[in-house]
């Protein structure tokens, strides 16, 4: 294969063209694209056509992929596929249209182990709307004033399933879900585990309260980082085409979906996340 790769925004982000995933990946071209995923924190290989088995296997080559933990929601072919669609909708809850990911988060933080990475494939997309926004995480905390990288830099915050704080409706879980996504603590500046550099580690939607702090300091802080985390200059707007597959790192990343697409129109996309380390 012969991989070609060129820049998508100013401040992060690859395109990845001449590359089928249906065919085997070579060692060497397995290397380019995990490289380039650390380089850039978010990938889009362009054009594939992939069945759900065939596609959860090529991500392999990124890491292991985890079993999905919504089965209403899981493909019934892969238990490794979560799909999204535009007709989701709060079946435990009001029954209402869901739009998943519609305010700024990283994928998992309510969990003690967070997924590393996570790839969404473009089954179906609208012809306009429906764009996916990311944040340059490293950009974030390396542009902070130095007296706030030392503030911040050994505090611990708890996040939970439904914060008090999310900034969007989240689907309804079961008692025994929640029983099983008790708060977890993660700290504020996370070291990436392969870069070795720092990243924010924030999700406005699944942030309760930092450790040690008054709830109206706490909220202050990370509202105040928040806001400075989403500038435009630290991000990045993926304007989806069918057969692109974006995987991101989440380690060192935001994201947020946009439902600005017409009504009626169909967007499916197919999920699968891969597993992660303790953030440190």
């Amino acid at each position: 294969m012969s991989l070609s790769l060129a820049p998508l925004g100013q401040h992060m982000a690859a395109a990845v063209e001449g590359i089928d995933l249906n065919q085997p990946i070579a060692a060497a071209t397995a290397h380019d694209l995990r490289q380039a995923l650390l380089d850039h924190l978010v990938l889009c290989i362009r054009g594939q056509t992939l069945a759900p088995l065939p596609y959860r296997d090529a991500m392999r080559v990124f890491g292991a992929p985890m079993k999905q933990i919504t089965p209403a929601a899981t493909h019934p072919d892969c238990d490794e596929i979560l799909v999204l669609s535009s007709e989701d909708r709060d079946t435990l809850g009001d029954g209402k249209k869901l739009v998943v990911g519609a305010h700024w988060h990283t994928d998992d933080s309510y969990k003690a182990v967070p997924c590393a990475l996570t790839m969404l494939y473009g089954v179906e997309v609208p012809a306009t709307g429906g764009d996916t926004q990311f944040i340059n995480m490293y950009a974030a905390h390396d542009d902070l004033p130095a007296a706030t990288k030392e503030r911040i830099a050994d505090l611990r915050v708890i996040h939970t399933y439904d914060s008090s704080r999310k900034g969007n409706r989240v689907a309804k879980r079961t008692a025994a879900d929640m029983a099983r996504m008790p708060p977890v603590s993660h700290p504020l500046v996370r070291t990436h585990p392969e870069t070795g550099r720092k990243a924010l580690y924030l999700n406005p939607n699944r942030m309760e309260q930092v450790e040690g702090l008054a709830r109206a300091e706490s909220d202050a802080l990370l509202d105040a980082l928040t806001t400075h985390a989403i500038q435009p200059q630290y991000q990045y707007r993926h304007h989806w085409r069918a057969g692109d597959i974006v995987i991101w790192d989440n380690r060192c990343t935001m994201h947020k979906a946009n439902a600005d697409y017409p009504e009626g129109a169909r967007r499916r996309m197919h999920r699968v996340i891969v597993a992660g380390t303790v953030p440190v």
